[in-house]
């Protein structure tokens, strides 16, 4: 039988998702941010990366512009708290993309990397229920 979380273990819960969640989207946002001001070099140099893989070399490069915009926008979706779900959807997707790239690459040590990311991604698109500061939420740190 299920007995219903203490008060002090749901809150503790709901800081743990903001936290986790705080920290990825700052995490994907710095990532795109760092980018920014380097983007055609960051793309050159993923389509060169991708030169002895079956990927074409125009495809990697807009694609590298598609990983900024994702990052960014799912970076801002996660500090905010808005629209989760779906961010944290998109990211998943953006990652397994990922792990298909760095794969082709036979760079494995980066896609234990993505694993990681992946994990803390899946954690969160389990614990949803406890979703509870931020913009879907009304930042209410009531109970």
């Amino acid at each position: 039988m299920n007995t219903p979380a203490s008060s002090s273990t749901l809150l503790n819960r709901r800081f743990g998702f903001a936290i986790l969640r705080l920290i990825l989207g700052i995490n994907m946002l710095g990532r795109s941010l760092v980018r920014l001001p380097e983007l055609n070099d960051f793309a050159s140099g993923m389509a060169e990366g991708f030169a002895d893989t079956f990927l074409p070399g125009a495809f990697v490069y807009v694609y590298a512009y598609v990983i900024v915009l994702v990052e960014t926008i799912v970076g801002v979706l996660l500090i905010l708290g808005w629209k989760t779900r779906w961010a944290l959807l998109a990211l998943g997707l953006l990652l397994c993309t990922l792990a298909f790239g760095v794969i082709l690459q036979t760079n494995f040590g980066t896609a234990a990397n993505i694993m990681i990311y992946t994990i803390a991604v899946s954690a969160l698109l389990f614990t949803t229920e406890y979703d509870h500061f931020g913009i879907d939420t009304g930042f209410s740190v009531k109970q």
